[in-house]
């Protein structure tokens, strides 16, 4: 199955999911109506300290990514529409970078604690690409890992025990520092994000170790 099938076929679901998830908060729409400068919160560290588990099992925290550029995204995989959206758009511009991919740590967090285990994660986001790490934790992990990263989300109700995630569709651009480099927009063409990668990875460290918590 091709990515754009794949797309396809994820995104039939709920369309309250959609229209709820392509919100951002106001503080994100401030950082992306204004031009970065050394004092803005745009340069700020950012994503940390967290502790979660990722798809294979292991426990990493967010120093387990130091010195790799990343790029962060939260949903969860009963998401109809814009998780597929936001993944297949990460996965387009990991294929755009070619080998400098590798050197891209691209994170999944999972906002949706009781449903999405390791195994869950593991099979829903190597779909999109073979580089995507999963990470999952307990309600208090999650909730400490969308603090740290200024982020919201939250349980909506769709009838009896039915439910999605409300959460922002925003991809988080860290430079290998930890500080915020910008977001990815699935609105733009997938050239203007591999550009800004690009642009990252030219201030990481040449020696860089391998994180732990990268795909396997």
């Amino acid at each position: 199955m091709n990515r754009r099938t794949l797309l396809a076929t994820l995104g039939v679901g709920i369309p309250v999911a959609g229209a709820l998830g392509w919100g951002v908060s106001e503080w994100m729409l401030r950082l992306m109506q204004s031009p970065a400068s050394p004092s803005s919160p745009m340069q700020q560290s950012i994503g940390s300290p967290f502790a979660l588990t990722d798809h294979a099992g292991r426990r990493v925290t967010d120093t387990s990514y130091a010195g790799t550029v990343r790029l962060v995204f939260f949903g969860f995989t009963h998401c109809p529409d814009v998780c597929p959206t936001g993944l297949g758009y990460i996965a387009e511009v990991l294929d755009g970078l070619g080998d400098e991919a590798a050197k891209v740590r691209p994170l999944f967090i999972s906002v949706d604690s009781s449903r999405d285990t390791p195994e869950l994660l593991a099979s829903y986001v190597t779909q999109f690409h073979p580089a995507l790490i999963g990470l999952t934790g307990s309600e208090a992990e999650v909730a400490q890992a969308a603090k740290v990263f200024r982020t919201y989300y939250g349980k909506v109700s769709t009838g009896g025990d039915s439910y999605v995630m409300e959460h922002s569709a925003s991809i988080y651009l860290l430079g290998s520092e930890g500080t915020l480099r910008g977001f990815l927009d699935t609105h733009e063409p997938v050239a203007t994000a591999v550009s800004k990668v690009r642009l990252a990875l030219r201030d990481t460290a040449p020696n860089a170790a391998t994180p732990a918590g990268a795909s396997s």
